[in-house]
């Protein structure tokens, strides 16, 4: 019935669209970099449209795909799922959505799982740095989520269905007129989520091994989307305003060996964020940029029978953080200069058996400059400072607890070879989440303080023609020291827990190739290398492995295309990924092992004329039994069907 009344919905709202629709459309056709452009001397990719769009597809699962990325996920797509980079940890590593940060001081991460893919038009990974725009510095890079922009008007409709009871339809419109361009979007899902999994009964031995579905891993979410931007006066302002509204009722199964059967949770987020670009004056080369933000989640943790060890039968948590920067950039034909300044304020209000309520406000102050020397040298240079002060039980910190922060960095080029390389350093207090934790299974510490250290890393990047295929390749190796470096270990209920390594050394190399012709084929190939090591002087263990590491990360993937010259089709596409994890450990004694994984999936596509695709995909095609994070059993095998329209 649900779907009916979308489709119903969509209808009537397509046929109003189209007849207002401007039936011209210009088609630009060209070569596009295979890398971002945001900041020339940083590592970094790129995930476009159509990846994003494979069916059953998350954010996790498309940045697991990212020389360097490291996903750790709690169960289906609908569960907790974070992305740290270099060996940094996720609190490292500041994740945008249009343009407005999604993690913040309350948890420190961003939940892959509330990225919605479907609205999408790419994914920028800067790796090691972040681009001089970003709020936040470390040495665990950026990563960009960039909402789709209308380019004419229309609307549409999709849906699809796949294993383990998945189903979703979503309804949208696209309006766009000269210099504005404004989308809305209403999206419904849900699943069962009760795929099976090897339960070891908590055992060693395989004795006692049996196969049963997961139980309580059901969820039912709805979101919403609104996207504006227009032009404003004959000096060129321009103004986007961003909406998202999100909430989703879950089943909270547990671990593995002990799943919990009466569990909910129920988790809400309101983000909205409006920026304004005004040219100085009638010189383009300098322009204003001023941004004003904010971001509310609440969640409830509902466990009747205390099934997850809880002391209370419900928990309730709520962050809050709003915004504002200002950003003012200059440049000639050599030079750019960018000043810029953020302050944000929040809070987190945690409500169980006891109240905890903490807070923090955080200003900064930022300057870059770089300077073109000749076409082929280019130099960076980033200063930060900041301030954060907190106040929450048993802690205090203010400025007195921070120093300055920088990086430097440069671009040579050789023919088609671009060298560069990165030297920072970097200081970050604990999050409210780290102090204070979060949730029964991700708790905090109040005694951990500042870790601050230093990177370093080199690469080279090449694109370049053969014959009427593209092809480009990317290689870095780089060094990080950290002390008092902020990591989870795992106890024996199954929570993880803050402490402060007192000194780590992170050595790897990333490689990134791949070729493409249009309209015939493409393909990739991603490697990541990684050395984890706490160095801590005197250190007890025999193990020195940081936890929750993989020391090789690798994937292969192949796309091919056949034109069908004519009919009602427009393009097959047939596709297949090789993924392989190896295995790390989940606590720094190094006694509890994660196993190494691999994965085989396979996809189709089928455009039709005037956009309209269905794709069908076989994820995991030899059913592997997969574990992550802390225990947690994630699908296996699993086909997923969409369909997406538009008139």
């Amino acid at each position: 019935m649900r779907g009916s009344v979308f489709i119903f919905l969509a209808l009537g709202l397509f046929y109003a669209a189209r007849a207002r629709a401007d039936d011209t459309e210009i088609v630009v056709t060209g070569q596009k970099s295979a890398f971002p452009t945001r900041a020339p001397t940083i590592a970094a990719s790129r995930i476009d449209a159509e990846d994003l769009a494979r069916p059953g597809a998350s954010a996790a699962e498309v940045l697991a795909h990212v020389p360097g990325v490291q996903v750790a996920s709690t169960g289906a797509a609908s569960d907790l799922a974070t992305a740290s980079i270099r060996g940094a940890s996720s609190a490292q590593t500041p994740i945008y959505l249009a343009g407005i940060r999604l993690n913040d001081d309350v948890t420190g991460t961003a939940d892959l799982s509330l990225i919605p893919l479907w609205m999408l038009s790419r994914a920028e990974i800067y790796r090691g740095n972040a681009p001089d725009d970003a709020d936040r510095m470390g040495i665990g890079g950026a990563i960009y989520f960039e909402p789709r922009t209308p380019k004419r008007t229309r609307g549409g409709f999709g849906g699809g269905t796949g294993s383990f009871g998945e189903y979703w339809d979503w309804l949208g419109a696209e309006v766009a007129h000269e210099d504005s361009a404004a989308l809305v979007a209403f999206k419904l899902s849900s699943a069962t989520n009760d795929y099976p999994y090897r339960d070891d009964n908590g055992t060693a031995t395989t004795a006692d091994d049996r196969t049963v579905n997961r139980q309580n891993a059901d969820f039912t979410a709805r979101e919403a989307w609104a996207v504006g931007r227009t032009a404003l006066g004959e000096r060129g302002a321009r103004i986007t305003t961003v909406f998202n509204a999100f909430d989703r009722e879950q089943g909270v199964s547990g671990i593995a060996a002990v799943p919990a059967l009466a569990a909910r949770a129920e988790t809400a987020r309101v983000l909205a964020g409006i920026s304004a670009k005004v040219p100085c004056s009638s010189d383009p080369s300098c322009e204003l940029e001023l941004v004003t933000q904010g971001i509310s989640a609440r969640s409830r943790l509902l466990d009747p029978q205390r099934e997850l060890g809880l002391l209370v039968t419900r928990l309730d948590s709520r962050g809050d953080r709003v915004g504002q920067s200002a950003r003012l950039s200059y440049s000639t034909e050599a030079w750019r200069f960018v000043f810029g300044t953020n302050w944000e304020t929040e809070s987190l209000a945690l409500d169980g058996g006891t109240a905890l309520r903490a807070s923090r406000h955080t200003g900064s102050a930022r300057v870059a400059v770089s300077y073109l020397f000749n076409e082929r040298l280019l130099a960076d240079v980033l200063a930060v400072a900041t301030c954060d002060h907190t106040s929450g039980p048993n802690s205090s910190q203010s400025c007195d607890d921070l120093k300055p922060q920088g990086r430097f960095g440069a671009r040579y080029r050789v023919g088609p070879i671009a060298l560069r390389g990165n030297y920072g350093l970097y200081q970050r207090v604990p999050t409210l989440g780290e102090l204070y934790g979060i949730s029964p299974l991700v708790r905090g510490s109040s005694t951990l303080v500042p870790e601050q250290g230093s990177t370093f890393d080199l690469g080279a990047r090449s694109e370049a023609r053969l014959g009427s295929a593209k092809a480009y390749l990317d290689a870095s190796g780089f060094a990080r020291e950290v002390s008092d470096l902020i990591a989870y270990r795992r106890s024996s209920l199954g929570a993880i827990t803050p402490y402060n390594v007192g000194a780590a050394r992170m050595l790897g190399a990333e490689l990134e190739a791949g070729a493409e012709s249009a309209r015939r084929y493409r393909t990739s190939l991603s490697l990541t290398l990684l050395d984890p090591r706490d160095t801590t002087p005197g250190r007890a263990l025999a193990n020195d492995l940081v936890p929750f590491q993989s020391r090789l990360v690798t994937g292969i993937f192949a796309e091919i295309f056949a034109d069908p010259h004519g009919g009602l089709s427009d393009l097959f596409a047939f596709d297949a990924r090789y993924d392989y994890r190896a295995s790390r450990f989940a606590d720094p004694a190094g006694l509890i092992v994660l196993p190494a994984s691999s994965e085989l999936d396979l996809g189709v596509s089928w455009i039709l004329h005037g956009g309209n695709t269905f794709r069908a995909a076989i994820d995991d095609v030899f059913d592997a039994h997969h574990y992550d994070f802390i225990g947690y059993p994630v699908p296996g095998r699993s086909y997923h069907l969409s369909l997406e329209a538009w008139l």
